[in-house]
């Protein structure tokens, strides 16, 4: 259960990243711009996962299939007919579509880098009418499409899958960049090798975590996938 809590805090930290995917949408200087826009959302993700903790801890609230956590420490806080319950509602509704957003915006932008370094199918580099790569938005609602039919829209069940998944490319680019340091030996690469060894040490401690943890309620199904992908 300790493991299984662990994994889950970890996986509510993620979504930081969807910055360093989207450094060159911002105005420039795009990396100082990028740079703030990162340490803000982090002082404020954990701000936030710190405050509703501590929440959590003081109100020791039941789990329910009927609603949310937020929700039930929501009705205690506010009451259950209170305006600002529902706006912590609509709040929370809104803060879910924009993750989701996240996605299908910088998925398709990575994918289109990857397709012109030959490494994903070229399709996925071209620009759509709407000047966005359409391909890699369809590939990727087709993708979660099935995975919410073969789930039945289960999130017990679809939240190992992103946690393994997420802490895998985490993993990954980490090394690659201890990698990148290393062949390159710009300026000061000994302190980016050692930033990213860390990073790539910690992500791999959150991944193995997550196998262990969740492996038979989903977890498996990426640690067989991606391997063989």
């Amino acid at each position: 259960a300790l493991l299984r809590a662990f994994s889950s805090g970890a996986v509510a930290l993620t979504g930081v990243e969807a910055i360093s995917n989207g450094v060159s949408a911002f105005k420039a200087p795009e990396s100082r711009n990028a740079g703030r826009t990162l340490t803000w959302m982090g002082l404020i993700l954990g701000t936030a996962f710190l405050g509703i903790s501590i929440l959590a801890h003081r109100l020791q609230p039941t789990l329910s299939e009927e609603q949310t956590v937020l929700s039930i420490m929501g009705r205690a806080v506010f009451g259950g007919s209170s305006i600002v319950y529902f706006a912590l509602q609509a709040f929370t509704a809104a803060i879910l579509i924009l993750a989701a957003n996240t996605a299908y915006a910088d998925f398709p932008r990575l994918a289109s880098l990857m397709a012109g370094d030959r490494f994903l199918p070229r399709q996925l580099a071209n620009r759509g009418d709407r000047l966005v790569f359409s391909n890699g938005i369809l590939v990727l609602a087709s993708g979660a499409l099935i995975l919410i039919v073969a789930f039945g829209g289960d999130t017990s069940a679809l939240i190992p899958l992103y946690a393994v998944g997420v802490f895998t490319a985490f993993t990954l680019s980490q090394s690659g960049m201890v990698v990148h340091h290393w062949r390159l030996r710009d300026p000061a690469w000994k302190s980016g090798v050692a930033i990213n060894a860390t990073g790539a040490v910690s992500t791999f401690i959150v991944l193995l975590v997550a196998l262990v943890s969740k492996f038979t309620i989903g977890a498996w199904i990426p640690a067989i996938a991606i391997p063989v992908m």
